[in-house]
């Protein structure tokens, strides 16, 4: 925990470049943060559980019993995880932050197919430690988490799942990462409630906080979350297989969750976490006074983007290949634009940030 805090407030200070002469009063910022916490971070991390503990349930379900119908189930309760967690992933903050946590429950940008090649190698060769939940845990993040986990359910050879003389250890396999995750999840919501130290810290800025100082910073904290989570949505995600200036150098099959047509869905749900975080935060409160109707400015072009990420589904090889809906993918990469400017200058100005500052650079 003690590398967490430290990390964090090195992030804070960076982010803390305003005079003291400058700096306008702000509303009290606990009301923000208690808001962060109650109406953002604990449900979100509750509903992860939950669909990582469906996931499991399912797949222990469908090795008991492999048929087309318990596959299918175990599709769709996949998808509710990686919708859950897409609407989390950005908040870089707490638990999740310790033990590898973040990258053993998504390891991406994964630019060599290093978890597609352990998997398929622990495929080939039915090695036993991963189906044992401790075991695998111990080992490489990229065979624990989502990525694997797609793979197993989606991949070459995927129909072996159904058929009950081949599906033992791909099965097995699949059930320890579910449960792996489960186990994940059920440690960062521990980190999180009333009695672990990182809310008391987190609800509390001080100047002896290891966090927070201020509430200056703390406002820094949240709104650099927002905007770094959309800078990785649009240079993680969709330039991972959009070439804006030449569709020929396009790569589908680089795109998260292609495999599982999840690739838009997940970017819908990035998107509606990140604005979940603005609103329920309440923190569109440091702005009301210099600009009254910004935060209702921010919700339509949030809802502009999530509109266009949600027309667009269809398998990642088809949208790239039909120019049309090509389009409509340099348009989101450019919709997302837009709300990282209207929060990293406008928000940041209204909410008393110098001039010049810029979450959007790293300044």
């Amino acid at each position: 925990m003690s590398r967490i805090f430290t990390c964090l407030f090195a992030l804070v200070i960076s982010a803390s470049a305003v005079k003291a002469d400058e700096e306008p009063t702000l509303p009290p910022i606990g009301p923000v943060l208690e808001k962060t916490l109650v109406g953002y971070i604990r449900p979100g991390y509750a509903a992860f559980e939950a669909a990582a503990s469906d996931l499991k349930s399912s797949m222990t379900k469908l090795c008991g019993a492999p048929s087309e119908p318990n596959f299918q189930t175990a599709h769709v309760a996949f998808r509710a995880v990686v919708d859950r967690w897409a609407r989390m992933e950005w908040l870089r903050l707490g638990p999740v932050m310790s033990d590898n946590r973040l990258e053993r429950i998504l390891f991406f940008p994964d630019r060599k197919g290093t978890g597609r090649k352990q998997v398929q190698r622990a495929i080939a060769s039915k090695n036993e430690s991963v189906s044992e939940v401790v075991a695998l845990a111990g080992q490489s993040v990229a065979m624990q988490g989502l990525g694997a986990l797609e793979y197993l359910l989606f991949g070459k050879g995927n129909d072996a799942l159904t058929t009950e003389q081949q599906s033992a250890h791909r099965c097995a396999f699949a059930e320890a990462a579910a449960a792996n995750l489960v186990n994940l999840s059920d440690e960062i919501v521990a980190g999180w409630q009333d009695d672990a130290r990182l809310v008391g810290v987190f609800l509390d800025p001080g100047p002896d906080n290891p966090l927070f100082r201020t509430d200056q910073e703390a406002l820094n904290f949240l709104l650099g979350q927002m905007i770094h989570g959309l800078e990785a949505i649009r240079d993680i995600r969709l330039n991972a297989f959009l070439d804006k200036e030449s569709a020929a150098r396009d790569r589908p099959k680089s795109a998260l969750f292609w495999r599982s047509d999840m690739t838009l869905r997940s970017v819908v749900a990035n998107l509606e976490g990140l604005e979940a975080l603005f609103n329920e935060s309440g923190i569109e409160i440091v702005s009301k006074d210099r600009a009254p109707r910004l935060a209702d400015t921010i919700r339509f072009e949030f809802s502009q983007a999530i509109r266009t990420a949600e027309s667009l589904d269809a398998p990642m090889n088809e949208l790239l290949a039909d120019p049309e809906t090509r389009e409509k993918l340099v348009y989101l990469d450019y919709a997302i634009k837009i709300i990282i400017g209207r929060l990293d200058q406008e928000f940041a100005q209204a909410g008393g940030l110098a001039v010049g500052f810029s979450f959007g650079d790293g300044d």
